[in-house]
């Protein structure tokens, strides 16, 4: 009885010990698939806006512990899109609103500072840019941007998306220990 108690304790300890890891790579797991998904949808739109000849976005908002994105056409606004066309990234992520430079619009796709859907829209050369008519060569730099997602159990641990060219060369990172010059830690 005594040894088995004995195996009992170790196997207790060794719980005790492993669960906080097991829960980061966990965390770590959902932070990063998340990204890849974002990732996945800014590029789905910018190939579809080639393809279609016309504007196509990917957007993103917050709907409580939760981080839906949608893929639609530019005179469609968020509000347009069908509920079920709306996909939930995974439980807890979070856009760090800190940290993301894409354009905070409202669900009329109006650019809105206080809006809480952020969108990347894709010209028909699938360039990025501010307004449906705008062309590669004459568009703001402001349509350019990154999406940063982040766990609220991962401090640092932010990762984004980032529109770094005016071509729609799109990358992924993860949060740097030092700002850049624009007090961003994500680039």
């Amino acid at each position: 009885m005594i040894e088995l108690l004995i195996i009992i304790l170790i196997i207790g300890i060794f719980c005790a010990i492993v669960a906080p890891s097991w829960l980061m790579f966990i965390n770590n797991h959902r932070l990063k698939l998340s990204l890849d998904r974002a990732y996945w949808a800014m590029e789905l739109a910018r190939s579809n806006a080639k393809r279609d000849k016309t504007s196509w976005q990917a957007s993103f908002k917050q709907v409580g512990e939760n981080v839906q994105v949608a893929i639609h056409k530019s005179d469609i606004s968020p509000a347009q899109v069908p509920a079920n066309q709306w996909k939930s990234l995974e439980s807890q992520i979070q856009i760090n609103t800190n940290d993301t430079t894409l354009l905070p619009i409202n669900d009329q796709n109006e650019h809105k500072e206080n809006g809480t859907i952020r969108r990347a829209m894709f010209n028909f050369q699938g360039c990025p840019v501010y307004k449906i008519s705008d062309e590669c060569g004459l568009t703001n730099h402001r349509a350019k941007g990154n999406l940063t997602l982040s766990h609220p159990n991962l401090k640092n641990g932010d990762r984004c998306v980032i529109i770094s060219t005016i071509l729609g060369h799109t990358r992924t990172s993860k949060r740097q220990s030092k700002p850049n010059d624009k007090n961003r830690y994500c680039y």
